[in-house]
């Protein structure tokens, strides 16, 4: 009799001690962009509990705590907080629930909104037709190291430079041949997908 009590006792003791395993299964924005306005982000996982911290590390190494009325509309797989992401790169996301079960940590990236390249001006706007390399500048804004340069020739054909002689934030220099009369246009790509307008010349 006495050993089954305490069993009974142990066996209640080992259920007392079983920690809770919250996880982090995803956020909502999954890419967030950089910006001072907090934003109402959604976290879905497992095994959320009442009264549950969320703590997010920032880019910067520094550690913000989200509990109590920071957390609303919980339920077991998801809740929302109010979340400013104010610098760009990793913010780790940890739940801990009351009786310290710790997620894993959850990586989200923000990354600043890419800004979409613009000519405005391709130089010279005429030249004439020639075996040999001609240099082309293009001047606009919001040029960034890695751009290529898409031309269309005369006949429609496409060909992307990405060997360029000079690329800062407003200007590109490249050389190109223009073996054939007609007009030429000028597309600019950042690495980011970003695309710009056309602008062409006329070559004689």
């Amino acid at each position: 009799m006495k050993s089954t009590i305490l069993a009974i006792v142990l066996s209640a003791a080992t259920l007392g001690a079983v920690v809770s395993e919250p996880k982090v299964t995803g956020v909502v924005p999954d890419r967030p962009t950089v910006d001072a306005k907090p934003i109402t982000v959604t976290v879905n996982g497992e095994d959320f509990r009442s009264g549950l911290t969320l703590q997010i590390t920032t880019p910067g190494g520094a550690v913000k705590n989200f509990s109590g009325g920071d957390v609303t509309s919980q339920k077991p797989v998801s809740f929302q907080i109010l979340l400013a992401f104010e610098a760009e790169g990793t913010y780790e996301f940890v739940v801990i629930n009351t009786d310290n079960g710790k997620s894993p940590p959850f990586a989200v990236q923000a990354r600043r909104l890419a800004s979409k390249p613009m000519i405005e001006l391709v130089a010279p706007p005429e030249c004439a037709k020639s075996p040999e390399p001609q240099v082309i500048t293009i001047n606009g804004r919001n040029f960034v190291p890695g751009v290529k340069v898409s031309i269309t020739d005369p006949t429609g054909t496409v060909t992307v430079a990405d060997q360029l002689d000079k690329v800062d934030a407003q200007t590109i220099v490249l050389k190109r041949v223009f073996d054939q009369s007609g007009s030429y246009a000028f597309m600019v790509t950042n690495p980011s997908g970003e695309s710009s307008n056309t602008v062409s010349l006329t070559v004689r």
